[in-house]
C-alpha cells in the first residue's frame, strides 16, 4: 500500500507511527476512523489524541476488572465496552493530568467506540453518557 499524501501540507496530520508505517491506534482498542472523526470534530491534533489514548489504554488494561465489577459491559472481538458514569472520566483526567481538550476528545472516542460495541452486540442502547473500552486477554474471556 502506498501513501499518496503530500508531506508538504502543514494541515496534514501524520497518521503513521515511526515503526514502519503502522497506525499507533492499533495500540488502543479504538478504531482509527473513530479517532479521525473525534480529532476533527473536537479540533485536537490527531497525534495528540492518539498519544492520550495510548497512555490511557495502558492504565485501563490494569484496572478493567474494577470496571467489570462495577459497570455493565459488552465484549466484542476481544474488546470490552463499559457503560460508565461521567465521573469516571473526571478521575481519569486527574490521574493522568490530561489537557482538558484532549481529555474531552479521549472520552468522546471511548464513548463512541463503546456505542459501536453495544450496537455490534445488538444492545438496544443507542447512546450512553460515557464509555470506556479495554482490550482483554483471551484467558479472561474463557469463562
Amino acid at each position: 500500500m502506498t501513501d499518496t499524501r503530500s508531506n508538504d501540507d502543514p494541515n496534514d496530520t501524520d497518521r503513521a507511527a515511526t515503526d514502519g508505517g503502522t497506525d499507533e491506534t492499533a495500540e488502543t482498542p479504538i478504531e482509527a476512523d473513530v479517532v479521525d472523526d473525534v480529532a476533527e470534530d473536537e479540533t485536537v491534533p490527531r497525534d495528540g489524541l492518539v498519544d492520550a489514548l495510548v497512555v490511557l489504554n495502558a492504565s485501563l488494561i490494569g484496572s478493567h476488572s474494577t470496571y467489570e465489577r462495577e459497570y455493565e459491559y459488552v465484549t466484542v472481538d476481544g474488546v470490552r465496552g463499559y457503560v460508565v458514569d461521567a465521573d469516571v472520566w473526571g478521575r481519569l483526567r486527574e490521574e493522568h493530568d490530561l489537557d482538558s481538550r484532549l481529555a474531552a476528545a479521549a472520552q468522546r472516542a471511548h464513548t463512541a467506540q463503546t456505542e459501536r460495541l453495544l450496537a455490534a452486540a445488538d444492545d438496544d442502547r443507542t447512546t450512553i453518557d460515557a464509555g470506556i473500552v479495554v482490550g482483554i486477554d483471551t484467558a479472561e474471556v474463557m469463562n
